[in-house]
């Protein structure tokens, strides 16, 4: 029976490990990555926390948009990015890369949240005296503390062993920490029309070079006209480049059948200046 279960275990963690936006901690946690998203109720602002010698320090907005009154264990975790996407926990940093782990400070350590009622995370850089130059980088992790149990729950039944499996729920935020003059360049390669969920998708691959990493919005559109946009698209040191698959919208995809679609890698929220990387694809 118990060896049953350690396969039952390893199989559901396996499965969760190669999902792309949800991923494995600890037994069975789920934590979304870098999202100032809703994970069990929790919703943190801002999505990056980014800390050189002129913005020494950064303050998170957390708030419980649920109906009960949680506690979330806040700590550091490490994480290294696949070219699909994917971030699995790593010990050790990839070549060109560090961990930001001893150089930031952060309060509290434990957060109570009421449901509508926001607190707030403060985060301090503290560089070292001979920290080389470079960019660093590890996650804030807000992991949910699951509330006890009656001791009856756990009991086993006259059948057998009774298992009760609950999620625990948690968010990531990345915190980079950059010291000295860094730079990044993108490139958009490898365009093409693809299917993506019955309907129509460009797949591409952002190339990242330089000494930094690379954070975006993706945008695709003709004369101007979006057919799509992915958000928040990240380029970590840990891999030198992205494949993506942009979703289209499916009425404005028709329409534009056979016309050459223009695709932009644009600096976050900077929808203005000029874009990280172009490319383009005749839509089939």
């Amino acid at each position: 029976m118990m060896q049953v279960l350690g396969l039952f275990v390893r199989t559901v963690v396996e499965s969760l490990r190669h999902c792309t936006r949800w991923l494995p901690i600890v037994g069975l946690v789920l934590v979304l990555p870098g999202a100032a998203m809703a994970a069990g109720g929790l919703v943190i602002s801002p999505q990056l926390v980014e800390l050189d010698s002129r913005q020494r320090s950064k303050v998170l907005t957390l708030a419980n948009r649920g109906e009960e009154t949680q506690t979330y264990r806040i700590s550091v975790i490490n994480y290294r990015m696949d070219p699909d996407g994917s971030l699995y926990p790593a010990d050790t940093p990839s070549a060109g890369e560090g961990f930001a782990t001893g150089l930031f400070r952060y309060a509290p350590r434990q957060i109570t949240l009421e449901p509508g009622r926001p607190q707030t995370v403060r985060i301090l850089y503290r560089r070292p005296e001979n920290l080389g130059e470079g960019e660093y980088r590890s996650h804030l992790l807000f992991q949910q503390v699951p509330k006890a149990r009656p001791a009856t729950a756990s009991r086993n039944n006259a059948a057998g062993l009774s298992i009760a499996i609950e999620p625990i729920f948690g968010i990531t935020v990345p915190v980079i920490v950059r010291h000295g003059k860094l730079e990044a360049a993108g490139e958009l390669t490898d365009l093409n029309t693809t299917s993506v969920n019955g309907g129509t998708g460009i797949s591409l691959r952002i190339a990242r070079s330089g000494s930094k990493s690379l954070r975006g919005d993706l945008v695709a559109s003709v004369d101007g006209e979006n057919l799509g946009r992915l958000n928040n698209v990240a380029v970590y040191l840990s891999t030198p480049y992205r494949e993506i698959v942009l979703p289209l919208s499916p009425e404005v995809a028709k329409a534009a059948a056979g016309r050459e679609v223009v695709v932009e890698y644009r600096p976050r929220g900077d929808n203005a200046g000029p874009p990280i990387a172009s490319g383009s694809v005749v839509l089939r």
